[in-house]
């Protein structure tokens, strides 16, 4: 990547961050105010955005932590921090992929909060439709050096040439 202070390269455990800065993009253009968000120091390569607003009774707050072996997960938020892995109450796994569209997550994090906020009548619990998985799927292991995440994940940083995102180089005319 190229910066003002010349060329930066991004080491392979922090290849994540931009795909976590286009999901934090994603959540504030749908109106979604995160109160504090870390990346994990510790393998697996992982991340945590604990949200702002709504807060559900009782001050508790909600949160979405995402890790490379099973992807996204969204719950009550326990605890956590850089160097503690977060615990979630109550929590499900959702995206159906390790690196879901970030539109996606923030699309699915609208419609979370959203069921959380309805007014929950005994006579309705029945009929809720439950979102995501309880338990942690399996896309890939951190072990897994060549299966192509890291590309995937180098996909949504910025490039090392600037004049491609300025549509600049050999063919703008």
């Amino acid at each position: 990547m190229v910066t003002p202070d010349g060329t930066w390269r991004l080491a392979w455990r922090e290849l994540h961050r931009g795909y976590l800065h286009d999901v934090y993009l994603a959540l504030i253009r749908r109106e979604i105010r995160p109160r504090a968000h870390w990346i994990g120091e510790y393998l697996p390569r992982s991340a945590t955005i604990e949200l702002e607003e709504p807060c559900l009774a009782g001050d508790v707050s909600l949160a979405l932590a995402w890790d490379e072996e099973s992807g996204w997960r969204f719950g009550r938020f326990v605890q956590g921090d850089a160097r503690c892995p977060t615990l979630l109450r109550a929590q499900r796994y959702i995206g159906g992929d390790v690196l879901p569209d970030p539109a996606e997550v923030g699309d699915t994090a609208v419609a979370l909060i959203g069921g959380l906020l309805q007014p929950q009548w005994w006579w309705r619990r029945k009929e809720r439709p439950g979102w995501g998985w309880p338990y942690p799927p399996e896309y890939r292991s951190y072990r897994d050096v060549g299966d192509g995440f890291d590309e995937r994940l180098r996909s949504h940083l910025p490039p090392d040439d600037p004049s491609v995102m300025d549509g600049g180089g050999a063919g703008a005319g």
